[in-house]
């Protein structure tokens, strides 16, 4: 083989074993900080007391190939022996390739303890790196006891208890109180039941029900008091006094009166109702309630209230001839 053969071939040997190695390097697992970063992480405060919230500030600084895989640090390996991560806050991006972040932890055990350490998972894939972790920088902080760490005082003031053999006054003395507590409340008891005197029997008596007139002539002054027809709703205030006489004559007088037309009405009512131009009467106000409902006429306000007190009159007219009517009858 020529020596350009052998220097070619050396050439080639040369680069596979260059990229074995990086390939090799990429699949571990790289904890340890590379040219061009920084993570440092710096106490608020150097001297806490046990228990004490601790605030760690970091700051991050890649390399223009870096990219981040996570932006919440996360504590590297096991915690020291009594210290625990309160909280950890997403890092936020500055200047350039600097981040910022925070972290809390608390210190349960004295003396001067190392502060977690914390590692953030990267990627710089031109020089073949597909996840590494940079570690931050170690710190410490001296952490003070609660109590006083030397020797333990001894209590004073603190006298052995003298046993003392038990007397029984304080007992007999309770037990007159109770006695006399019973025989206060027996006492009392017997008074109250001397003092207390049966109720008084109601002489009240129950109002009569409301009659079928009581009941139409208070619905004609509710549909009154709506002043309907100021509001321009007519219609409804004729309606609901014409449907107010048909209800009396259905629940005083049972004609059917709901059903039927104001022609079958007439001939349906009890003779004592249609005299004396009762008849008429009634004809004249449900006619007119009629041609509000069904031809569309619209009287005015005026002529409303003039049409419910002519309802009223018939109303009151046909209660007066119920009366009437049941006198009669008594007589004979």
């Amino acid at each position: 083989m020529s020596p350009t053969g052998k220097i070619l071939r050396s050439l080639c040997s040369l680069r596979m074993t260059t990229r074995l190695l990086v390939i090799m390097s990429a699949s571990k697992d790289l904890s340890a900080q590379l040219p061009g970063q920084s993570f440092t992480v710096t106490p608020d405060t150097a001297v806490a007391t046990v228990g004490d919230s601790v605030h760690l500030r970091f700051r991050i600084r890649l390399h223009e190939r870096d990219q981040l895989l996570d932006t919440i640090p996360q504590v590297v390996g096991d915690l020291p022996p009594g210290v625990r991560v309160l909280s950890v806050t997403p890092l936020r991006r500055t200047e350039g390739r600097v981040y910022q972040g925070s972290a809390r932890v608390a210190f349960y055990r004295p003396g001067k303890r190392p502060v977690p350490i914390f590692g953030l998972p990267f990627m710089r894939i031109v020089e073949g790196i597909t996840r590494s972790t940079l570690p931050g920088d170690s710190a410490f902080v001296e952490i003070g006891r609660v109590l006083p760490a030397a020797g333990n005082p001894a209590l004073k003031d603190i006298r052995e208890i003298d046993e003392r053999p038990d007397s029984m006054w304080p007992w007999a003395a309770l037990s007159l109180l109770v006695a006399a507590g019973a025989a206060l409340a027996l006492r009392r008891r017997r008074r109250a039941r001397k003092s207390v005197l049966p109720p008084p029997v109601s002489t009240v008596e129950p109002l009569p029900a409301p009659n079928p007139y009581d009941l139409a002539l208070a619905q004609l002054n509710r549909v009154e008091a709506e002043r309907w027809p100021a509001q321009g709703q007519v219609a409804l205030h004729y309606d609901a006094v014409a449907q107010t006489l048909r209800r009396y004559l259905e629940d005083a007088h049972d004609v059917g009166a709901l059903e039927r037309t104001t022609s079958e009405l007439l001939w349906a009512m009890p003779p004592h109702l249609g005299r004396g131009g009762l008849r008429d009467r009634c004809h004249e106000v449900l006619n007119e309630a009629d041609l509000v409902k069904f031809a569309d006429v619209r009287p005015g306000e005026t002529a409303a209230g003039d049409f419910l007190e002519r309802a009223r009159g018939l109303l009151t007219a046909w209660h007066e001839a119920s009366r009437l009517e049941e006198s009669a009858h008594a007589l004979r």
